[in-house]
């Protein structure tokens, strides 16, 4: 999975933002690149599991 589909799975959980956000979130400021092929997380159950650890 790459940077569109961790953009494609935000608004599943109710954020609507920009792919550019999304880039510069992971990318330029926490240095996270496309997930490897044969990721064993999906986009959707790491962003799922990051709400749930800040509350969201």
């Amino acid at each position: 999975m790459g940077l569109p589909a961790a953009h494609g799975a935000l608004p599943v959980l109710g954020a609507e933002v920009a792919a550019s956000t999304v880039w510069e979130i992971l990318v330029k400021d926490a240095g996270i690149d496309s997930a490897p092929e044969g990721a064993s997380i999906t986009w959707v159950d790491f962003l799922r599991s990051q709400a749930e650890l800040l509350g969201v």
